[in-house]
């Protein structure tokens, strides 16, 4: 074995010791098909060495002047099991209140797959939707057939510490266990979905502040999902979520609530727990040439999962999905059209609706031309509902609201030539906003951004060079800003690509209401060396430089808008 991969399974051991913040440790899946005890053991990896240097003279922009980052690799194969490692460090002094460091192992056989350590999956986007967890996970395949479950701590207790202040952070300690089983032939899928997580109250035990207001919760969610296919082109999916949330379990007193109901009796129905839905359904027509979809999506107000990080609730969904494709395939077009609304339970005082719709063109001849073309609006329409006292009635308190914004994009781009590769492309996005109140404009908005650029390249001589002109205007109530200027870069290789290399220079002037407002001047070089004279048992090693410096030039008479910015990355690598 090598010298360099022995020092370096040293150093990777030696870091499986340190424990800090800063560090992480993993390992991704291993697959045991191959399994042979004749393979024996073999060893690769990498290992990176990056440093960033900045300096400034501008008060307005700060970051630590040296900042290093270690992040190394390693695969050990033993007997054609794979057991690939990371590790990294730095010394930016950042804090983690969840544990940074994990582990992960994830073996499998065949048709069986093992999550140990810190796993995610994903079940439903209603009940486990891809939140990390520290335990263990299986999944077995077999032939048609899916079936998965697991069992862990989804987030780790975290205590008040006045020293810190940390109010954003305090948690309790919260574990939980889900299951799915699935089935799919010939593109029909039936899934059934269960999750279940719990606070554990008793997780903290020294002194909460109020303003902290956390409570320790309880939910479970299960999932019915199905999708058809018939006469070849036509498909239908549904979905039906249900879920039992608890915001305060220290609430619970343990009475059940007296019902007929199979749900309440099967979830033991408390006082205190709210049940909540969630449906989603699509049916569509696709061939070759064209499709149509039409989707609906209702999800309950208060519907919640601890199976996932975020989710939007009360609201309703109706979205229109039409495509096709013309000459060839060469041109396709394609567009949403979607309503949606809120305030489902109509007791809120605002009702929101909104009106969506995209359209999108791309065309491609093959070769030299290809274009790119795409349209959306966003309309929401806000009613505010008066509010009556006994005494008094304001009668402003019921207000219209209208909100519009639209985007359009455009890209346009021909190639020409054989010996010597020539480009020419032309981009630009337009997008607007507009705030009515009662039908007056309130508020505007524009912003305008588009390129023009030229790039040609000789592959002989491993030279190529690019220019541009940049435009961005944007308008906004009584102000308006301009940003014009162009950019030149030229990339040269060297040795064989052993050494790449890119400098380039724009210039931008900036204007506001017509008035010079001040300009800046950025310059970038890459360079990239890569080391052949080292023989191929010791790795592969190679060096890259990046630096960038930017002079920005005020105003006559303000010169506090001046000031320069360098930043330069040095980056060792070894790989083997």
């Amino acid at each position: 074995m090598p010298v360099i991969r022995v020092l370096f399974i040293v150093f990777l051991f030696l870091c499986g010791f340190y424990n800090s913040a800063q560090a992480q440790v993993s390992a991704t899946s291993q697959n045991l098909d191959g399994l042979s005890f004749k393979k024996g053991l073999k060893v690769g990896g990498n290992f990176s060495f990056t440093n960033t240097f900045y300096n400034s003279n501008s008060e307005m922009v700060y970051r630590e002047p040296y900042v290093y980052y270690l992040n190394a690799g390693l695969d050990i194969n033993l007997w054609g099991i794979s057991m690939p490692f990371s590790f990294s460090y730095s010394n930016t002094n950042k804090s983690y209140t969840q544990p940074f460091n994990r582990f992960k192992l994830a073996p499998s056989y065949k048709w069986v797959r093992l999550h140990l350590g810190s796993s995610s999956l994903t079940y439903s986007k209603y009940t486990l939707a891809g939140h990390q967890f520290d335990g263990v996970g299986v999944e077995l395949t077999p032939d048609k057939w899916y079936i998965s479950a697991m069992y862990g701590r989804f987030v780790k207790a975290i205590e008040y510490d006045p020293l810190v202040n940390n109010l954003s952070t305090v948690a309790y300690k919260r574990t939980g266990y889900a299951a799915k089983v699935g089935y799919s032939d010939k593109g029909d899928t039936y899934e059934v979905t269960f999750f279940s997580g719990k606070d554990d109250p008793n997780s903290l035990t020294l002194y909460i502040p109020p303003e902290v207001d956390i409570h320790p919760k309880q939910n479970t969610a299960v999932s019915v999902n199905a999708k058809k296919s018939f006469l070849k082109y036509f498909f239908v999916q549904a979905e039906y979520a249900f879920s039992s949330y608890n915001s305060e379990i220290r609430n619970r007193d343990g009475e059940k609530v007296s019902t007929s109901n199979i749900i309440d009796r099967i979830f033991g129905k408390e006082a205190t727990d709210k049940y909540v839905d969630a449906v989603n359904a699509s049916a569509g027509f696709q061939n070759q040439l064209w499709g149509i979809a039409f989707q609906y999506e209702r999800v309950s107000p208060n519907y919640e999962t601890l199976g996932g990080y975020y989710f939007t609730n009360d609201m309703e969904n109706f979205t229109l999905m039409p495509n096709v494709k013309l000459f060839k395939g060469k041109l396709s077009l394609s567009g949403n059209f979607g309503l949606q609304y809120n305030n489902l339970d109509n007791n809120l005082q605002n009702d929101t609706r909104r009106v969506v719709g995209a359209a999108n063109a791309n065309y491609t001849s093959g070769k030299a031309w290809m274009a790119s073309f795409g349209y959306s609006n966003f309309s929401t329409y806000t009613k505010v509902k008066p509010t009556s006292y006994p005494y008094y009635t304001d009668a402003l308190d019921s207000l219209n609201f209208y909100q519009v914004s639209q985007n359009f994009t455009g890209t346009i781009s021909y190639t020409f030539g054989e010996k010597i590769i020539n480009s020419v492309s032309l981009s630009g996005a337009y997008q607007t906003g507009n705030t009515y109140s009662e039908d007056v404009n309130t508020a505007f908005s524009g912003y305008t951004t588009s390129s023009l650029s030229y790039m040609q390249q000789f592959p002989i001589l491993a030279l190529g060079w690019s220019a541009a002109v940049n435009v961005n205007y944007c308008e906004a109530g009584e102000y308006n800003t301009l940003y014009v200027g162009p950019g030149l870069s030229v990339n040269k290789s060297y040795w064989k690509n052993t050494l790449i290399s890119t400098l380039s220079c724009a210039y931008n002037q900036n204007r506001i209401n017509g008035a010079g407002a001040g300009s800046l001047i950025n310059t970038a070089l890459s360079l990239t060396y890569t080391v052949k004279a080292i023989k191929e048992k010791f790795g592969k090693h190679s060096f890259s430089l990046n630096s960038n410096l930017t002079n920005r030039f005020g105003t006559p008479g303000q010169s506090s808008n001046s000031g320069y910015e360098f930043l330069t990355t040095l980056t060792y690598k070894v790989g083997f």
